[in-house]
């Protein structure tokens, strides 16, 4: 069977996934992402359903794009007068934190955080119920 990877592999998200499976492990980046370690190396490797193109990389992409991809950061930029780019775990960082009551200046990045656009993209994943599979029965 002749593998199709050209559609996906070529894609920045691609890039990155590829990039943060060199740093660490298979099972840690899947949890990041709230997907399988499966479903990591099948992606990868260009193996399985998706390898052969029957299996949709977009829910994928979604995920590591917003977990690991990188944003221009509306406060900062603001606070600086240039560009800042923060990856999204600097990001979700700052959006995802207790109000900060120390600093009035921690506190208005907080505030700008509740309001930026960002903030839904970099929420950690959810994990999901686990649903036990019906018991066949062994007559």
């Amino acid at each position: 069977m002749q593998v199709n990877t050209q559609t996906y592999t070529t894609q920045p998200w691609f890039a990155l996934l590829k990039a943060a499976a060199e740093t660490m492990q298979r099972k840690a980046l899947a949890q990041l992402l709230g997907v399988s370690a499966p479903q990591i190396s099948q992606v990868l490797n260009g193996t399985g359903r998706y390898g052969s193109g029957q299996a949709s990389t977009q829910k994928l992409a979604a995920k590591v794009l917003h977990n690991l991809g990188r944003y221009e950061c509306p406060h900062l930029s603001e606070q600086q007068g240039s560009s800042i780019v923060i990856d999204a775990s600097a990001c979700r960082g700052f959006a995802h934190r207790k109000a900060p009551t120390g600093s009035p200046r921690d506190m208005q990045h907080w505030q700008a955080c509740n309001t930026c656009p960002h903030k839904a993209h970099t929420a950690a994943p959810q994990a999901r119920a686990v649903v036990p599979r019906k018991q066949k029965n062994v007559s």
